[in-house]
């Protein structure tokens, strides 16, 4: 057992209200997206194993090979004829057609029992003047043609190449005109998702097919079915959307079973009987068609059945999507959330349980507790069908946030606590704060400091590549551990703040006498730091090799890189943060915003390290060279500052005459002069950029560019 201290009553009431605020927060802010890659996991544990309500068409090996897409739409009309006149409610073809004539070719009739093709072919003639004629064959003229009772249940998917505005004999004949409603048979099949590229949601607009074929289907009340609920969501920023309950994907035809995938070759039978035996099979059913083979990878969708830990890692095909959003809608059997009420109370649950256990409990307890949480909260949804999305995410944040508060409390007493001081707070920091008092808090005062900053580029596209939280927090801790530990060790840096992939460091020069030799020190840092970033980013794919996979790995070596800022002024150092809270000792002021900016502006030049004009002299007594960037008034600043590029000597980019002609040409530049100077080639990033921005207007009468934006 934990000793409890001195905490008051009023102290353990707030601990569980900021505990269930950060949950409820959480959950307002982010919904179930936390956890779905665990309730995709519970929705492929209790997928749909049955269709009640609709079925499948396929195109199978039964068509012959030589017959095309769109000469098998005969095969589709006539299939879309029996299924109705077998009893179907309503036919859907998921299939992008265009309605232009291609008549001149022959199209498949029906399919005879040796799997042969019935062709429908055009007619050769000789004409007047002794000219080979052709005149297209009938199905041609019409590739879905079909009777009065097929058309009035018939939905397509959009038409291609913009033909919808083509008149629709071109596709069903003239015979059925009269009964094609105004707005026309084609119906969407949008896939929506809620800023996830997988797909999860079925579609509840009007003009969407699943809309259109309920509404084709006799007593279902479609009002009862798209009745809003307290867990639909907005797919898309405009479509109302529902979770989607799904089949495991099937890749070959079915003609038994909970769930039937027929061959169109057998609908389309040129034996009728055989042909309405198999569309018997449908009666009652939705049927999609879809023309493609089953297990053809053309129309395929990234759903739970593809992402999820447990799942059977399979894209499922277009036609079964839109069948288990058809399933979902009539059997009402969407995923869902706890009511509310169980939610709030849920999380009010959990911070009152993680303050007492943060209280009374050793922090291996705590974890263990933790892991207990996780566990039966993962549980709760695999063990029901329809309620599965529980808030674990929030949960687990009401657990640490509650357990975090005590458990910090209790560590501010015993010999925990200078172990912690050491561990996550500078020395120097630690040297000002330790002998404060008590009650006694750090005054602010003014410094004067180096600020130097570094941020990684294309961090956002690497954490998507490695895509476990994992591996991101390894080859972060690995990058920090090679890079700019040697910052804090070598070099004497105050660490400001690690934020996401940027480091942050200052070394404070409030004494003029020994300013100068900070500024060199603070330079020949990021000098070898840059050394340190590039042997680290040249060493990624021998280091990773076995930890991440080579195709992932290859394209984050050509994406990651960094940049380097060095600035100098004021600042005010302090402690920052709420009265009551956690509060943070660091430094506020006009260098860190400068730092900011001027190390964007590495990725806009040929140029690792960029400084500003205070350090000027600093660069030639350290050994290193600079060259002349120009003077920039950057976002958030009022005042204009020189910057410059530096680096060592024996770099091809600070060859003194190509730094002498650079000047030229930037002077030239500056001057908005209209006599010719050239540009050194190895220059030719900061060339474009600067004659970018002069074609924007950025570049003032004083000559400043003025960067109020970037």
């Amino acid at each position: 057992m934990r000793r409890l201290g001195h905490i008051k009553k009023k102290q353990l009431f707030f601990f569980v209200f900021v505990a269930f605020l950060a949950g409820f927060l959480v959950d307002l802010n982010f919904g179930t997206k936390l956890d779905d890659w665990i309730h995709d996991s519970a929705v492929v544990f209790q997928d749909r194993t049955e269709w009640k309500h609709s079925a499948i068409v396929v195109l199978d090996d039964g068509v012959p090979f030589n017959v095309g897409r769109r000469q098998a739409l005969p095969l589709f009309a006539k299939a879309t004829e029996r299924l109705i006149e077998m009893g179907a409610h309503a036919v859907f073809l998921d299939a992008r057609v265009s309605k232009e004539v291609e008549a001149r070719m022959p199209y498949a009739h029906c399919i005879n029992t040796d799997d042969s093709v019935q062709w429908s072919e055009p007619e050769c003639w000789v004409g007047s003047d002794q000219q080979c004629r052709v005149n297209g064959s009938d199905l041609g003229m019409a590739p879905l043609k079909m009777d009065n009772n097929a058309i009035n249940l018939f939905r397509i998917a959009p038409y291609l190449n913009k033909s919808h505005n083509l008149p629709d004999f071109l596709l069903f004949g003239f015979d059925v005109m009269g009964l094609i409603p105004e707005e026309g048979l084609a119906a969407s099949d949008r896939l929506v998702t809620a800023n996830d590229p997988v797909a999860r949601w079925l579609d509840l607009s009007p003009d969407h097919a699943i809309h259109a074929l309920i509404t084709l289907t006799p007593s279902k009340n479609i009002d009862a079915l798209y009745k809003a609920q307290f867990s639909d969501e907005i797919c898309n920023s405009v479509h109302p959307c529902r979770r989607i309950r799904l089949s495991k994907p099937s890749y070959q035809t079915k003609m038994k079973g909970t769930r039937l995938i027929l061959p169109v070759s057998l609908l389309a039978s040129c034996d009728e009987k055989i042909a309405l035996q198999a569309a018997a099979l449908l009666k009652d059913k939705i049927v999609i068609l879809q023309l493609s083979a089953p297990d053809e990878a053309t129309d395929l969708v990234v759903t739970a059945m593809t992402t999820a830990v447990f799942g059977p890692k399979q894209m499922t095909p277009g036609a079964q999507y839109l069948l288990d959003e058809v399933e979902t809608l009539i059997e009402q059997d969407s995923p869902i959330p706890p009511l509310p009420f169980l939610k709030i109370l849920l999380l009010i649950t959990v911070a009152l349980l993680s303050v007492i256990a943060g209280l009374l409990f050793q922090q291996a307890i705590l974890w263990v507790f933790a892991v207990g949480l996780f566990v039966a909260l993962s549980a709760l949804c695999f063990m029901n069908s329809i309620v599965q999305l529980w808030p674990i995410a929030a949960s687990m944040v009401v657990y640490f946030v509650g357990a975090g508060q005590t458990t910090a409390v209790l560590m501010l007493v015993g010999t925990k606590e200078g172990r912690l001081l050491r561990r996550y707070i500078p020395e120097q920091v630690r040297n000002l704060l330790m002998p404060l008092k008590i009650k006694e808090s750090f005054k602010n005062k003014r410094c004067h400091v180096v600020v130097l900053m570094s941020d990684l580029t294309g961090y956002t596209t690497v954490t998507g590549l490695l895509k476990e939280p994992r591996l991101v927090l390894e080859l972060m801790n690995d990058y920090l551990n090679e890079t700019s530990f040697v910052l804090q060790k070598k070099y004497g840096g105050v660490l400001e703040a690690y934020v996401g992939d940027l480091v942050c460091y200052y070394w404070q020069a409030d004494d003029k006498q020994n300013r100068d030799c900070i500024y060199e020190k603070t330079l020949l840092a990021a000098i070898e730091l840059r050394t340190l970033q590039k042997e680290f980013f040249s060493s990624l794919e021998q280091r990773y090799k076995n930890r991440i996979d080579q195709e992932s790995l290859k394209q984050i070596s050509l994406i990651i890189d960094a940049g380097i800022a060095v600035s100098v002024g004021d600042v005010v150092m302090g402690d920052l943060g709420p009265e009551q809270g956690i509060r943070k000792f660091g430094i506020l002021g006009d260098p860190l915003n400068l730092a900011s900016r001027i190390e964007g502006l590495t990725r806009r030049f040929s140029t690792d390290i960029i400084v500003s004009s205070a350090l000027m002299n600093a660069i030639t007594s350290a050994g290193l060279l600079g060259r002349r960037l120009g003077t920039f008034r950057v976002k958030g600043r009022l005042l204009p500052e020189t910057l410059y590029a530096i680096g060592m000597k024996h770099d091809l980019y600070f060859e003194k005459e190509k730094i002498a002609q650079w000047e030229r040409w930037l002077i030239s530049v500056e001057n908005k002069s209209t006599i010719h100077v050239e540009c050194p080639s190895c220059y030719e990033k900061d060339k474009n950029t600067l004659n970018e921005w002069l074609s924007q207007g950025l570049l003032d009468d004083e000559k400043i560019w003025c960067l109020d934006n970037k």
